[in-house]
């Protein structure tokens, strides 16, 4: 999937399959209108800006917002930094700095550095505010645009008049945190854009087409429904189709997390994606380019990405309420004291209770308790993306967990060794081995761990037969491992949930070998954790019946849910999010970034993919699922912890209005009160780094 097929899966999710009469600037993706293309053979650019930025980042798109952000940051910080540096001159008490402070070059020059920095840093906040106006909502956006705008009238107006405190350290500082955080945000989005595009660049750019006229090698594009497609021994299906001659084993575990690969023959369907281990297929093409089972992936993880559900913090929440009410309050206190004194006193009160709704004890009240949980998580070898996540832990009802990879290691492990009368299980296994050694298939992986080392004895004449096993000559005994028709071995039905080869020499059946998908020591315990702590779980996996039934028989009260889709997870996962339960999915595959998406929560491993790790919001080290229910046990302190942090800055805030309000508040009152608040915020969240850590579990 090349060229414009290429292009159409692998734009960044904002743009990912939309359309526009004009051409989009590589860098950011936006509608250009005249373009900018400073050198030759250089893709299209709305602006010189854009086109640095292409080349800072190595022309990844989709950083397009990231990079802009940081360059705002790096610009912002510094004018910020020396606005704050400055005024130390202001804060001192010497004699010396008391006269530097009444001259008026200290106050014009904090005003000129801070101006640009408002403008900068400022802006994106004032934009979002006038949007939610125009919507007539407000949020913790308000709340900075609110108390930054009334600190820097209310410094601009001290340094005109030449007196009066000023605040503009305290609005640079709030800008700069603020931007960062976004910076984090849009650097996020800009990876899980990489992590698509690399899925998609897994499907192979030319594939071999075979006509009347014989085969050709055309790009993947090119190709039609219909169309005969060849593909050989390791290779990647280019298309969405049936099989219509050949035989071999296909693995699907990308797409549908089945660890085993599968035999498909003539009238067996294959999709795009999927590797052929051994033997030729010709396949007839169904669905080509942006229409294959990869590519409406790829769209459906951007479109879930880009409108999944997020809960609003707790502090956005209250403040919907808490912002009209101060500006309630702040037109009243200016109506009464420009009734009773005059205009210059009542919008100096007005802007004094403006400025006091925002005090730094609300702004850090949220962000404490979860940078604190954030910090003990990772101590924890739990890896959360961003401290509003604990809020959706805290309160989620509903658990869901893939099993390829989860519950599982996802890989197959030899089990058990079923020699026949007169022969060693450690005899089979080498001799089996020993056959296999030439193989890449999962079966030979599991006997190569099973049986490290290689033949002391020549294997030569090693073959793969596609659906049936192998055989080699092991010296001069012919050795064959595969199905026991092939084998010529009496048929046998594995356990539930296993898999068995049969192993012959020279015709002769010397036994059977099981082999299993290595469940995770530490998955019975931590799911009995889940239902004590009153969560309802259950698995959702691609794989078969049987071998689900097998994975969830050790553990009691879970529901399981086989043979599914990426979208039919994704629907299970929809269907509890509606009934408010803010479900939680556990994956590691690629096959499960629909539902990471989907949910309210998204869990992954170490161990899980690229576009797993980039799409989920927290991601467990070590495999060790035990951390699970302890990271949810620590969300619940979490939000504890906040809304407490909250109380007491909203208490302060209530004081600080009545006093504000009354034209009683007094500079040195309010920086005082402000620091204690804030003092005492910073100490309360700080409990969460104490937090005992989780024991460490078997994995």
């Amino acid at each position: 999937m090349n060229g414009a097929a290429l292009a159409e899966v692998a734009a960044a999710p904002a743009s990912i399959f939309s359309a526009s009469p004009l051409p989009l600037c590589t860098h950011c993706g936006l509608p250009v209108a005249g373009l900018f293309t400073p050198r030759p053979h250089e893709p299209l650019f709305c602006c010189g800006g854009c086109a640095l930025a292409y080349r800072v980042t190595g022309g990844s798109e989709g950083h397009g917002q990231a990079v802009g952000l940081l360059m705002s940051i790096g610009i912002g910080a510094f004018l910020a930094m020396n606005v704050m540096a400055l005024s130390f001159i202001l804060y001192s008490a010497s004699g010396e700095a008391d006269r530097a402070a009444n001259d008026a070059w200290v106050r014009w020059a904090l005003l000129a550095l801070a101006t640009p920095a408002l403008v900068l840093l400022g802006l994106p906040f004032l934009r979002r505010g006038a949007e939610r106006l125009v919507r007539l909502t407000l949020d913790v956006d308000a709340l900075v645009v609110l108390g930054v705008g009334a600190a820097y009238l209310l410094s601009v107006r001290s340094v005109f008049s030449g007196k009066g405190p000023l605040y503009l350290d305290t609005a640079m500082g709030i800008l700069l945190f603020v931007t960062i955080g976004r910076y984090l945000e849009a650097a996020s989005r800009a990876r899980t854009t990489d992590a698509l595009k690399a899925l998609v660049s897994r499907i192979p750019r030319v594939a071999a087409r075979v006509t009347d006229g014989g085969e050709e090698t055309v790009d993947v594009e090119a190709l039609r429904a219909g169309d005969l497609v060849r593909v050989r021994p390791g290779e990647r299906v280019p298309v969405d189709g049936v099989v219509v001659d050949g035989g071999a084993s296909v693995s699907d575990a990308e797409l549908t997390g089945e660890s085993v690969p599968a035999f498909r023959e003539a009238g067996a369907r294959v999709s795009a994606c999927a590797l052929c281990l051994d033997g030729t297929l010709l396949v007839r093409a169904e669905r080509t380019g942006a229409e294959t089972t990869v590519a409406r992936l790829v769209r459906l993880v951007a479109e879930a990405r880009a409108g999944r559900y997020t809960l609003a913090p707790l502090v956005d929440r209250i403040t919907a309420l808490f912002v009209p009410v101060v500006l309630l309050l702040a037109l009243g206190t200016f109506a009464y004291w420009t009734f009773e004194r005059d205009a210059g006193t009542g919008l100096m009160n007005a802007l004094s209770v403006i400025l006091i709704a925002c005090p730094c004890a609300i702004g850090i009240a949220m962000p404490l308790a979860s940078t604190a949980a954030v910090g003990r998580a990772a101590a924890a070898g739990v890896l959360v993306r961003s401290g509003a996540i604990f809020e959706s832990l805290a309160r989620t009802r509903h658990v869901f967990f893939d099993k390829t990879g989860t519950l599982t290691k996802g890989t197959l492990a030899l089990v058990a060794a079923r020699p026949a009368p007169g022969v060693s299980p450690e005899a089979l296994t080498a001799l089996a081995a020993a056959a296999e050694e030439g193989s890449e298939h999962p079966v030979a992986r599991a006997l190569r761990a099973a049986n490290p080392g290689t033949s002391p004895v020549a294997v030569t004449g090693f073959r793969a037969l596609p659906g049936q096993g192998v055989q080699a000559l092991v010296g001069s005994t012919l050795v064959r491992v595969g199905t026991a028709a092939f084998a010529g071995a009496p048929a046998a039905e594995p356990a539930p949930g296993a898999s068995s080869v049969q192993v012959s020499a020279d015709g002769c059946f010397l036994g059977s070998l099981v082999f299993r998908d290595e469940p995770r020591r530490s998955a019975p315990a931590a799911v009995a954790a889940l239902v004590a702590q009153g969560l309802s779980v259950e698995v959702l996996s691609g794989d078969q019946a049987a071998s689900v039934a097998h994975a969830v028989a050790s553990l009691p009260g879970v529901g399981a849910h086989a043979e599914l889709l990426p979208e039919e997870k994704l629907r299970y996962v929809r269907e509890a999010a509606k009934g408010g339960a803010l479900p939680v999915m556990v994956g590691d595959g690629i096959n499960d970034a629909l539902a990471l998406s989907g949910a309210a929560v998204g869990v992954t491993l170490e161990s899980g993919t690229d576009l797993a790790r980039e799409v989920a919001d927290v991601t467990i080290l070590g495999g060790d699922l035990g951390r699970l229910p302890w990271v949810i046990d620590l969300a619940k302190r979490t939000m504890r912890t906040a809304r407490l942090n909250l109380f007491w800055a909203f208490f302060y805030n209530l004081i600080g209005l009545g006093l504000a309000v009354c034209g009683l508040l007094h500079p040195l009152f309010g920086a005082v009160a402000m620091i204690a608040s804030s003092l005492l915020v910073v100490l309360h969240s700080q409990r969460l780094s104490w937090v005992p850590l989780p024991s460490v579990e078997a994995r």
